[in-house]
């Protein structure tokens, strides 16, 4: 059963994730040979305080988030 895990900062549609997910599907079930009835997906979003690159992070946290 493949499990395709998507990491993306917030801020797409439920419409654009909507065709992510029947396009990834469909390829994984071609590729990997397999039903689509067997593919998970998922989405994480995570917010631009939570993510860093070269040591510094893409936010801040807005003033409610404990830090």
């Amino acid at each position: 059963m493949p499990t395709v895990r998507v990491e993306l900062s917030p801020g797409r549609t439920h419409e654009q994730k909507r065709e992510y997910v029947e396009r990834v599907t469909r390829l994984t079930a071609e590729v990997l040979n397999c039903p689509v009835e067997s593919i998970d997906v998922m989405f994480v979003e995570i917010p631009s305080y939570d993510w860093a690159r070269a040591g510094k992070f893409f936010g801040q946290p807005p003033a409610d988030v404990a830090e």
